[in-house]
């Protein structure tokens, strides 16, 4: 139904081919560039690949690179294919192939180094073709503080992704729509954990961020 990322550095260390590598999720420097702790991935399994039918979606490992709000470069920044490739970026790995590297490369979310709530390091994307007003949607993780309600509406102040815990960083105040998938990921097992009336007031809100392409390469 979803693919859920977790956001982590990545160092390449090895390419096998035009899309696959090996990359670190540690500064290679701190451990003497050991090639035991590389983590194998393919960055063609994607779910723009899965949503134009190439894979399955249970074979995706990685997100997509995307444009997301105001022009801003998200996801997966590694690569993403030989010859034009970054030597050093961010990696979302898909959280079901997380878990089937053995322990020891296991990424930790957050990142060693980054001071944040782990759901600022995440994001998501729904499967599209479902009945669900998610579907095709992308949402990214961020901390939010309801200060007001009306409704479902709630007037919140959102930080950036990874800045939450950050002794200047100046929250956004938006009002949002908590029910509104166009707006953020609302509906059944939601990874938003922030509502109205009895819900809490401060925690997850993962906001809309894009849309996967459909079948013609449009979004």
């Amino acid at each position: 139904m979803r693919c859920v990322f977790v956001g982590t550095a990545g160092f390449l260390g090895r390419i096998d081919s035009e899309t696959r590598c090996a990359f670190w999720a540690e500064e290679p420097v701190d451990h003497g560039f050991d090639p035991d702790r590389l983590i194998e991935v393919d960055l063609a399994n994607c779910p723009s690949a899965a949503a134009a039918k190439e894979i399955g979606w249970d074979d995706v490992e990685v997100d997509d690179c995307f444009t997301g709000p105001n022009g801003a470069v998200c996801g997966t920044t590694l690569g993403p294919r030989w010859p034009e490739l970054m030597l050093a970026g961010a990696v979302y790995l898909e959280r079901a192939f997380v878990a089937s590297l053995p322990e020891r490369l296991r990424p930790p979310c957050p990142p060693i180094g980054v001071t944040a709530h782990d759901y600022e390091c995440m994001t998501v994307v729904y499967w599209p073709d479902l009945a669900d007003p998610r579907a095709g949607n992308r949402y990214t993780g961020h901390h939010a503080d309801i200060v007001e309600e009306r409704g479902s509406l709630a007037k919140v102040e959102v930080y950036p992704p990874g800045r939450s815990q950050h002794a200047h960083t100046i929250p956004v105040r938006m009002w949002i729509d908590l029910a509104a998938a166009d707006q953020c990921d609302a509906g059944p097992d939601s990874l938003t954990t922030i509502g109205v009336g009895d819900a809490p007031k401060s925690g997850a809100l993962f906001l809309v961020s894009g849309q996967l392409p459909d079948r013609k390469g449009t979004p």
